[in-house]
């Protein structure tokens, strides 16, 4: 299985499977880029909201006795 052609013959070929390699992997991570986003759309509905609990950064750091 040793079959040698030339550079000549062999670069359009090459050229093709270059450019069929590149367009499908630009449709694959269009795909990825699409299931991303679906994800994430997803994931923001079912997730709980969050339990309202103190807001730390509103609260003073110190209690007022201590302001003296």
């Amino acid at each position: 299985m040793s079959q040698q052609i030339s550079i000549e013959d062999a670069f359009p070929t090459f050229q093709r499977r270059c450019r069929e390699l590149f367009e499908e992997n630009l449709v694959l991570h269009a795909r990825v880029d699409t299931l991303e986003r679906r994800l994430a759309e997803t994931q923001a509905v079912s997730e709980p909201a969050p339990s309202g609990g103190p807001d730390l950064a509103a609260q003073p750091p110190y209690p007022d006795e201590e302001r003296g």
